[in-house]
Order: structure tokens, then sequence, then C-alpha cells
């Protein structure tokens, strides 16, 4: 699923509120702090899923999305 959202929406060069009219509101947590916009994706499909993915968002001076990854908690 996410990487379909890559495929027909590239976050990259987005500005904050359009990722947050295509995402939603960012997840509220103090978890990947100094992360701009963080979003929980869900269990991370493994066979016994006690992780997370998370979708992490940095944006640069222009308040666009200059980089993002999924990582696993």
């Amino acid at each position: 699923m996410v990487a379909n959202l890559f495929e027909q929406h590239p976050l990259r060069g987005m500005d904050r509120a359009e990722v947050v009219s295509l995402l939603g509101p960012p997840t509220p947590t103090d978890k990947w702090g100094g992360t701009e916009m963080i979003y929980v994706l869900g269990p991370d499909g493994g066979l016994f899923a006690i992780d997370h993915e998370w979708l992490l968002i940095e944006l640069d001076d222009h308040v666009r999305v200059s980089s993002y990854r999924v990582v696993s908690d």
C-alpha cells in the first residue's frame, strides 16, 4: 500500500498542507523526536507483528517535503 502511495503521489516537493490534505493530520507522538511529520502506518507485516511501521517526513526551509522514509520501531 505504501509503495503504491509513493508511486501515485510523490511526496518530495509537496508542501505541508498538501501532505495533510493527502494523508490527514500527522500522528500525535513524541516518538522520533525532531521529525517534522510522523504517521503510524500499522503493524509491520511480520509474522508476529509486534512492531509498527511509521512514515517519517522531513520538511525544508520552505515547508516542502525534502525527504521521507518508512521505519519500524
